[in-house]
């Protein structure tokens, strides 16, 4: 990245871009001098398309958000492999870094430089863990609460609950962050473990808890914004 030029950042989504309800959340730590251009996995498929990602009965499941705002879930290892593709696409474009905007998936190697929000989050709050006797985690799905694990193991106890930051109802969903709030109030620090999370949602979480609630897509923020400086 030369001296005065315009860094330029590539955002991945599992789901539909752009991704309105994430990347608004991110661009001000970023700065107004970074360009910002948005990829979807599932950007351009059909019906018949998105059937053949569909979650398999007993395997893992992402959640992620289509365009208008809906949930839709995923086959995991599906889901990866679609991400890997759009991303290769991207990866000879001549970006100064690559995002994808999920904190659980698997990502293959590229040439561009690749912020991987799972190994930034994961470290960070294993770092964080040493020192702490519970971590709370705030997971999207249901299912994806007994079936959870970090890419390094954390040394002290964990609690997983899930609420969905894709929640139509937002009655429902204020109700789902208070009652995950409340769930974790016994742990020293909480994690909302998707980039899917929003402020208003962490400080609902950090208003019932009563404890830090730290949020993954301002981890990464952070951390991008210092690669792009």
């Amino acid at each position: 990245m030369s001296a005065g030029s315009r860094r330029r950042v590539a955002f991945f989504t599992i789901g539909q871009s752009p991704r309105s309800d994430v990347v608004p959340e991110m661009a001000p730590l970023l700065g107004a001098g970074v360009r910002i251009d948005e990829f979807g996995a599932l950007d351009g498929l059909d019906a018949a398309a998105l059937a053949t990602l569909a979650p398999r009965a007993g395997e893992y499941r992402f959640a992620t958000r289509m365009r208008d705002g809906t949930q839709i879930e995923l086959d995991a290892a599906a889901a990866e492999a679609r991400l890997a593709q759009v991303m290769g696409e991207a990866d000879a474009a001549g970006y100064d870094v690559l995002v994808p905007l999920c904190t659980g998936t698997a990502i293959a190697p590229m040439r561009t430089l690749v912020v991987e929000p799972q190994q930034v989050v994961d470290h960070l709050v294993a770092g964080l863990a040493a020192h702490c006797r519970k971590v709370g985690l705030v997971v999207p799905l249901e299912a994806q609460v007994d079936a959870f694990h970090m890419v390094v193991p954390l040394s002290c106890e964990t609690q997983v609950v899930h609420a969905s930051p894709y929640e139509a109802d937002a009655g429902q969903a204020a109700r789902n962050f208070e009652r995950a709030g409340r769930e974790l109030a016994s742990c020293d620090l909480i994690v909302m473990h998707c980039m899917g999370y929003a402020e208003r949602m962490r400080r609902a979480v950090a208003q019932a808890s009563g404890r830090p609630v730290l949020l993954s897509n301002r981890m990464v923020a952070q951390t991008l914004a210092q690669i792009l400086e």
